[in-house]
């Protein structure tokens, strides 16, 4: 018999941290940012505006699962409503239940959300992955679909590029000929790099897995990223989704502490002189790379120096036995180069309100006149922003 209950604050969240590695342990295409040590973090960081808790589902008194949720007043099209959804906030690529069956458990504590006396106008989950044992893979202009996914039709949210480490280095590299042009610019550029002086690249992942060890962590690495955000293109953004942005650093600060105690922390610096002059900034779990942020000091642009970097950092990753780096939504005609397959992730939203079912309304009339467009608000939590990949 399954039944469900919820966690309100950390202290409630701490008991549960035992189970809830073991089920993150279990959970198909699993993240960093699914770990009680983000959530943590992310609980810590919220506003006034927010509801944080977690649903969790038994089997009898067997625990099978989680289910993160933030209730959150937000800005759409129709003016600001209160939102139930996962507490990503565009941080990542996939996020869904920590379980080892994730339908289910998401189907579960969705109808237990709805039963319950918390009040919001809609439910909208975004970033949810297909869940299929053969990962789906899709071309950047293939129509948009819907599927069906947690016993709901969820539609298309947006696609991601992955690099697929099953093979090696040199057969990945080879298969790049098939855009010479662009291999070519790469192998040059990089020439031209390293005859401006000594080009170096290191990789910081520690390897501590136990969050109240004491451990060096390494702040100059973060700082260096910062500051590459802050002298670049980034530095213009309002909406608080770059490194060195007031409105999230505190919350980057603390992840990336959150991330070296627990071993899952991965942030590639490329250096010019002992110059930090590219990076890019993510999180691993069992070997599944997730990079978040990418950036590089603008006076180097035209010796792309993010080329430089990424050769290094899919080269180390097939030598280290990693299996999949992920390297977001954006940018894709960019990235077609580097990238082996697109992943699809989905949304589901489910409305309650009147005020949210005219949003419905209107979304549905601008799907209409916007065919093969998702319909998601972009006014609903922080997108990776569209340039943020172009090193």
């Amino acid at each position: 018999m399954f039944n469900c209950f919820e966690i309100n604050n950390a202290e409630q969240l701490s008991q549960y941290r035992c189970d809830w590695m073991e089920m993150l342990s279990l959970t198909p295409h699993a993240s960093f940012m699914q770990s009680i040590d983000w959530l943590n973090v992310r609980w810590d960081h919220g506003t006034e505006k927010e509801d944080h808790f977690v649903i969790g589902v038994k089997d009898g008194e067997k625990i099978v699962g989680f289910v993160p949720l933030v209730i959150a007043r937000v800005k759409t099209s129709l003016g600001e409503m209160k939102v139930a959804k996962f507490p990503l906030d565009g941080w990542g690529s996939f996020f869904g239940p920590v379980s080892s069956h994730p339908n289910e458990t998401l189907s579960l504590a969705i109808d237990y959300l709805f039963a319950s006396k918390r009040k919001f106008d809609f439910l909208e989950l975004t970033a949810i992955p297909d869940l299929k044992t053969t990962l789906p893979s899709v071309e950047v202009d293939q129509e948009v679909t819907s599927i069906q996914l947690i016993n709901k039709q969820c539609q298309e949210d947006s696609r991601v590029g992955q690099i697929d480490l099953t093979d090696d280095w040199d057969t990945y590299w080879e298969s790049r000929r098939k855009q010479k042009n662009r291999r070519r610019n790469v192998e040059r550029c990089a020439r031209r790099l390293n005859e401006l002086g000594d080009v170096r690249w290191e990789r910081f992942r520690p390897e501590v897995s136990d969050p109240s060890t004491q451990c060096d962590l390494r702040w100059e690495v973060f700082e260096a990223c910062e500051r590459i955000s802050s002298i670049s293109w980034q530095k213009d953004l309002t909406n608080g989704n770059t490194l060195h942005h007031e409105d999230v650093n505190p919350l980057l600060r603390d992840a990336y502490q959150a991330g070296v105690r627990a071993g899952s922390i991965d942030v590639s610096l490329l250096y010019l002189d002992d110059q930090a002059i590219a990076y890019a900034f993510g999180y691993h779990y069992k070997g599944y790379v997730d990079l978040y942020r990418i950036g590089f000091d603008p006076q180097y642009a035209k010796f792309a120096p993010g080329n430089a970097l990424w050769s290094r950092l899919i080269r180390d990753s097939f030598e280290r036995g990693d299996r999949v780096l992920d390297l977001g939504p954006t940018c894709l005609d960019y990235k077609r180069f580097w990238v082996t397959r697109l992943e699809p992730s989905y949304t589901y939203c489910r409305y309650s309100s009147i005020k949210s079912k005219a949003l419905r309304a209107a979304r549905q009339v601008k799907g209409l006149r916007n065919p093969g467009v998702p319909i998601v608000d972009t006014n609903l939590g922080n997108r990776q922003s569209a340039m943020e990949g172009q090193l």
